[in-house]
């Protein structure tokens, strides 16, 4: 894991908000032009995953109220309920780092699935006490295991390029925690 200087954090921070930023407008414009307009790619939860595995900094709930506040541009779940799902997912990787050993693909699928699962629960969680109602959580849950599923599947690929971006380094082929 790596302890990175300021300087070193806002630079990456620049270069995975324009890739953040491509792959957003990739996910709500290309995919609609296909015909798939109900799929959105959370790229972000992605981002969000890797930094909270790899990086080590106080600086790390602004890093996720950043990437969320880029994704909320296209999104209309907005950033709060993001952030807050982020930030609490990044609580619970960092106390289950020990006990988590992601050291393969295989691994890092999983465990990527898994807390996709719990970030959906949490933002599902909370538009469903906002709204009284339970329409958010029942409409997107098909939506969200096929997505969530091709985010799983990319992800040792997707987090070995924001591993050049955050200069960190490789134990293995998964996360490497």
């Amino acid at each position: 894991m790596n302890n990175l200087k300021l300087k070193d954090i806002v630079v990456s921070f620049m270069i995975t908000t324009v890739l953040l930023l491509f792959l957003e407008v990739f996910s709500s414009s290309f995919l609609p032009a296909v015909g798939l307009d109900e799929y959105r790619l959370g790229f972000h939860v992605l981002i969000v995953l890797f930094i909270a595995f790899r990086i080590e900094s106080i600086y790390l709930p602004y890093l996720v109220l950043g990437f969320e506040l880029i994704h909320s541009i296209f999104s209309i779940e907005g950033w709060a309920s993001g952030t807050f799902a982020g930030v609490v997912i990044c609580f619970l990787i960092s106390y289950l780092k020990d006990l988590i050993q992601l050291n393969s693909r295989l691994s890092t699928i999983v465990i990527v699935q898994i807390f996709q699962t719990v970030w959906f629960l949490i933002v599902a969680g909370l538009i469903t006490i906002k709204t009284d109602e339970m329409s958010y959580f029942l409409l997107r849950l098909p939506r969200f295991v096929s997505e969530s599923l091709f985010l799983s599947l990319i992800s040792p690929l997707f987090f070995e390029l924001l591993s050049r971006f955050w200069k960190t380094n490789r134990d293995g082929q998964g996360v490497g925690i």
